[in-house]
């Protein structure tokens, strides 16, 4: 009585981080998979930030966190450093909790607990399933996988040169979508914790990239660079809250 048990099923492909660090040949995940799981992980991530009394917030979000059962529908699992918080404060924590690479900027100094914190990471797990690359790149690459996109788009590298080389971007629509999520991407991992948008917005936004199915809805295509400037402001297709 007064405590509370979590259970798991068991998850039979195994987590998101696993599956994407498989070869060319026995990679699973083809981008209509990869789309879902990135539904799937922010409708379960939605589910604690906004419907849970007291409000969760998982604070170590990342890929190896993300499980797959067969379907590859995908669960937000690893709660143990889950922490309860009140929403009228953030509570200070004694150490940074969470995972390199995943860790919201002001997390690491300030020690503060936020629900911006976990966006932040789940905006890296993002640009995870959209480049293939795995969180940590090398220091001559910017040490990070958000330094490493941004410093692309400054470079003006088109956009597809982004995406994962296992993915099939003969597809206009596809890379459309791919694009429209990446966007999305940047926005939850804005250095800014107050530009981030909510849980509710991202599980919105990611519906409205798939029904954005028209090319003239977006100036976006293969060969378009996205503009750095545009990253961190609202997307103009985010549905009103």
């Amino acid at each position: 009585q007064n405590s509370n048990i979590l259970l798991y099923e068991y998850m039979s492909k195994g987590s998101l981080g696993e599956q994407l660090q498989r070869g060319e040949k026995t990679c699973l995940l083809d981008w209509n998979a990869r789309y879902r799981i990135a539904l799937g992980a922010a409708e379960g991530l939605c589910y604690l930030h906004h419907d849970c009394r007291p409000q969760i917030v998982h604070r170590d979000i990342k890929s190896n966190n993300i499980l797959l059962d067969e379907l590859f529908q995908a669960h937000v699992g690893d709660f143990g450093l889950a922490k309860l918080i009140d929403l009228s404060y953030s509570k200070s924590m004694s150490a940074v909790a969470g995972s390199y690479g995943y860790i919201a900027p002001e997390y690491a100094y300030t020690m503060k607990v936020t629900e911006k914190c976990d966006i932040y990471s789940f905006g890296v797990v993002l640009l995870e399933l959209i480049t293939g690359k795995p969180p940590v790149q090398p220091l001559e690459q910017g040490g990070d996988l958000v330094t490493w996109v941004r410093r692309s788009i400054r470079n003006m590298v088109p956009t597809i040169e982004m995406f994962d080389v296992r993915l099939d971007t003969n597809d206009k629509r596809t890379v459309h979508e791919m694009s429209l999520v990446l966007k999305i991407a940047l926005f939850c991992t804005s250095n800014s914790p107050a530009s981030r948008p909510t849980m509710r917005e991202v599980v919105a936004m990611i519906f409205e990239a798939r029904e954005s199915t028209s090319l003239s809805s977006s100036s976006i295509t293969s060969e378009t660079p996205l503009e750095e400037d545009n990253s961190s402001k609202e997307i103009d297709f985010v549905a009103s809250p």
